[in-house]
């Protein structure tokens, strides 16, 4: 039957289905190599000798090898032209005679190499590789490359056993192949994709928070609420005048709609256009501050209004952690100081050309708002974590008495200012003895909600130079130390 099997017929009614492919052809079991005990062999010298004995009559000692024997003949001789020797999947080099014992005994015992349909073989492959699919998507890089490891090792014992017990050939490479290059692919889109898309996320949560709490995040398997006490130092910045700035802003724009006799959508745009530049404004500033908090590796830990917070010590650890918040204290003072001497020379520019505007007939070009901030810092065991609900909103963020009163400082430090509180001072003492020399202590204050009066110190950030044209409109409004 061409293309499937050769049926022999024997005594008996005994019948033998050999299995053949496509092309006709048998897969020979190779159980018997040459030196396998139930073969017996002898050389043809031996076989002559017993001949010419059994000729002479000579029989007492002739052995009795091959009754009931079906016996092969074959050459083992080399260097001539009788060498039959060749390798075998058993063998580098046997006799190749081999194979016809090896059919003649499958033969014989109706034992027979066989192959499964073509449809188990793909859905033995298809089978593994989606194996390899679900560990390599659900589980980390090594345990999968693990599991995939041991799911290969296994299946191939397995394939081995049972061709051993029913003959029945399984595929091995394929599958195998199949499931190893299905999860290196798999590691690879992860690799190559998900670890964009994980710069990509951090890219984005970089801007809203700080880039170690993000870091911090990232490396967590699970979020949990909860946290933890440590000691770390917390900061309060806050844009002065920022408040006033913003009805005198919403005034000018009611009186210049009243004015144009504006109405409906155009009113509407103007108003727009008035928030967007007072935004620009204050993010302008804010945004200054926030960008020296992360130079100097501190949490920003959100908005608030017109107000920066933040803390040093926590998720990354900083043994100087009040050092450290002291010097962006003083660097974002003089940064807001250079910025607003930016915008005072840019002012002075428009005064000039809005003379020229004026007598054109052209309209003035607007004066550029000139802030300032206050600060407040302390340190002190506080309460940090994951605070909110975990069906919604999680920040993390830091609660305690140490925030409320570093809060406080930063309502009371007025303009141009930088106040700390005793525990700050003293950090400061012992990792930078210069910078708490020049601290100028302060009155103790008595503020709300603390049973006792806080000794405050006040950090001096101001150029040893101050040009007088373009000093901070606000440094005639810092309140005097002793008012304090």
């Amino acid at each position: 039957r061409p293309g499937r099997e050769i049926i022999l017929h024997g005594a008996g009614g005994l019948e033998r289905r050999i299995p053949i492919d496509a092309e006709n052809r048998l897969y020979v079991d190779w159980s018997f190599r040459l030196d396998s005990p139930q073969l017996t062999r002898e050389s043809f010298h031996g076989v002559l000798r017993d001949h010419m004995d059994r000729a002479r009559g000579d029989t007492n000692e002739l052995r009795n090898l091959w009754r009931d024997k079906l016996v092969l003949v074959g050459s083992i001789a080399s260097g001539n032209d009788l060498t039959d020797l060749g390798a075998t999947p058993l063998e580098k080099e046997t006799v190749l005679t081999c194979r016809y014992w090896n059919v003649a005994n499958s033969v014989l015992t109706g034992r027979f190499v066989r192959q499964p349909p073509l449809a188990v073989e793909l859905l033995l492959i298809c089978g593994l590789a989606v194996a390899a699919v679900l560990f390599a998507w659900r589980m980390r890089a090594l345990g999968a490359a693990l599991a995939t490891f041991l799911i290969t090792a296994l299946y191939a014992g397995i394939a081995s056993q049972i061709y051993l017990h029913s003959r029945l050939w399984l595929p091995v490479v394929l599958p195998c192949a199949g499931l190893v290059l299905t999860h290196f692919a798999l590691v690879t889109y992860r690799v190559i994709f998900e670890q964009g898309e994980r710069r990509r996320i951090k890219g984005v949560f970089d801007k809203i928070v700080s880039p170690n709490i993000v870091s911090e995040l990232l490396r967590t398997e699970k979020l949990a609420l909860g946290g933890a006490r440590r000691n770390l130092t917390v900061f309060f910045a806050d844009v002065r005048g920022f408040t006033g700035l913003t009805d005198e802003s919403h005034a000018s724009a009611t009186a210049y709609v009243a004015e144009q006799r504006l109405t409906g959508a155009e009113a509407e745009a103007y108003f727009d256009s008035q928030s967007e530049e007072l935004l620009r404004t204050v993010n302008l500033y804010l945004g200054a501050i926030a960008d020296i908090v992360k130079k100097h590796q501190g949490t920003l830990d959100k908005y608030i209004g017109d107000s920066v917070m933040a803390f040093w010590g926590a998720p990354t650890p900083n043994e100087r952690h009040a050092l450290t918040c002291v010097r962006a204290a003083m660097e974002a003072q003089r940064a807001l100081y250079q910025l607003n001497q930016q915008r005072a020379a840019d002012n002075k520019r428009r005064e000039e050309d809005n003379v020229r505007r004026a007598a054109a007939g052209e309209p003035l070009l607007p004066l550029l708002k000139l802030f300032s901030i206050g600060i407040g810092v302390n340190t002190g065991t506080v309460t940090v974590g994951l605070l909110g609900s975990e069906r919604h909103t999680l920040n993390y963020t830091i609660v305690g008495r140490e925030v409320n009163l570093a809060q406080r400082l930063e309502s009371h430090s007025g303009r141009d200012r930088i106040l700390i509180g005793e525990a700050t001072y003293m950090e400061l003492l012992r990792d930078d003895p210069a910078l708490a020399a020049a601290c100028q202590p302060q009155l103790a204050t008595q503020f709300k909600g603390f049973r006792s009066a806080i000794q405050l110190f006040e950090v001096p950030w101001k150029p040893e130079v101050l040009t007088p044209a373009i000093a901070p409109p606000s440094a005639a409004a810092v309140p005097p130390r002793a008012a304090a």
